[in-house]
């Protein structure tokens, strides 16, 4: 599994895409993968606006988004909101937490990891790290 995180608007779908434009993808955004190709890569984005719409406890949320994106050719594009202003609402206070807890998670089963500022590629883990 590839992660690639940043900032809202830091150009990480832009860069998946000219990352993988040479390649057959199947592209879920703002939901989980039901069923992949094996042979192809898949990208998963948007999870924060999945989480924020599940009825699920947030650990079987998080357990089910770990399962659902797990292998080789698994691409995941992550929304860093952990940086600046903390929001003022609950709702989305806790949406950020529970986001840091699922990137924690995603990102110590990630193969590699790269952090996208915009538009710029930062390496941040590679297999073997």
């Amino acid at each position: 599994m590839h992660i690639y995180i940043g900032g809202a608007h830091n150009g990480k779908r832009a860069y998946v895409r000219k990352v993988l434009k040479n390649q057959r993808v199947q592209w879920f955004e703002g939901e989980l993968p039901d069923e992949v190709n094996s042979n192809q890569h898949f990208v998963v984005a948007g999870l924060e606006n999945w989480l924020l719409h599940t009825d699920l406890p947030e650990q079987q949320a998080i357990d089910l988004i770990v399962s659902s994106v797990k292998g080789q050719n698994a691409v995941i594009i992550l929304t860093d909101m952990n940086r600046g202003i903390v929001p003022m609402e609950a709702a989305q206070r806790n949406l950020r937490d529970v986001c840091g807890r699922l990137y924690q998670r995603l990102i110590l089963e990630a193969d590699e990891v790269t952090r996208i500022w915009y538009g710029l590629a930062q390496n941040l883990k590679k297999r073997g790290d």
